[in-house]
């Protein structure tokens, strides 16, 4: 009997432990997406940078793949101006050390001189990596404009 109360308060306290690192993690990579956009309305590539796997693949609304350098390079792309960035309804799945985060975004803005507002859905994959989250791939679909 004593064994089993042993094992189950051991089992409990590791769910219990491991619960608030959950918790933190997804507060974590929520504000990494708020980060994100913050560093898109900025024209900061190097926050950007910072937040994606060497091996990121952005894929856009219109089908456009990108690699990390040409991703990035749309960021510091100043023909692209942002006045609103918005990502809402964030849901987050995680499978170990991936997070999905999938969620909607609401974009307006000027690219070369002529003025756009969007509305869409997008994926974004997180892995932990060497105790970081960094984005490993992003894709964007568009609802409407």
């Amino acid at each position: 009997m004593s064994r089993i109360l042993f094992l189950t308060v051991f089992f409990s306290w590791i769910l219990f432990a491991q619960q608030p690192s959950s918790e933190g993690d997804e507060t974590r990579i929520i504000g990494l997406e708020n980060i994100w956009n913050q560093a898109q309305m900025n024209h900061d590539a190097t926050a950007m940078g910072s937040m994606l796997h060497p091996d990121f693949v952005f894929t856009d609304y219109d089908g456009t793949v990108m690699a990390k350098p040409q991703f990035l390079a749309s960021i510091r792309d100043s023909s692209n101006t942002l006045v609103l960035e918005v990502s809402d309804d964030m849901k987050l799945h995680r499978f170990g050390d991936t997070v999905v985060v999938t969620g909607a975004t609401h974009e307006k803005g000027k690219q070369k001189g002529k003025v756009y507002e969007h509305y869409g859905r997008f994926t974004d994959t997180w892995v932990k990596h060497n105790g970081e989250w960094i984005c490993v791939a992003s894709h964007l679909g568009l609802l409407r404009r």
